[in-house]
């Protein structure tokens, strides 16, 4: 039986910086988070869509959209999972790989 699925991740990047809520009317520590979607197959292979960097108020989650050249620069790259970053390739190399063999070792007649 295989499974499919898809999901979002909010992960935070950096240090919170104080910045003024227009909701709230208060200062606030604002942080810096990565939301990112993601699909799966077979809970083993996976692929990231949908990748944004955002600058969230903790209590009314209020907040602004950051270009991602400029955050991933100044906050780094964030921690996705392997086989969610790297799945689909795996995935694709793995239907490679039996292809070759097969042409390689046909079945016999």
């Amino acid at each position: 039986m295989f499974m499919i699925g898809q999901g979002e991740r909010v992960v935070p990047v950096g240090e919170p910086e104080p910045q003024h809520c227009p909701r709230c009317d208060e200062e606030r520590d604002f942080q810096p988070q990565l939301a990112y979607k993601y699909g799966e197959f077979d809970l083993l292979f996976g692929f990231v869509y949908g990748r944004r960097y955002q600058l969230a108020c903790p209590e009314c989650n209020h907040g602004w959209r950051l270009d991602r050249r400029e955050a991933e620069r100044r906050y780094g790259k964030p921690d996705i999972p392997f086989r969610l970053r790297y799945g689909f390739f795996l995935l694709l190399g793995l239907f490679a790989a039996l292809g070759a063999a097969y042409l390689a070792n046909p079945p016999l007649p």
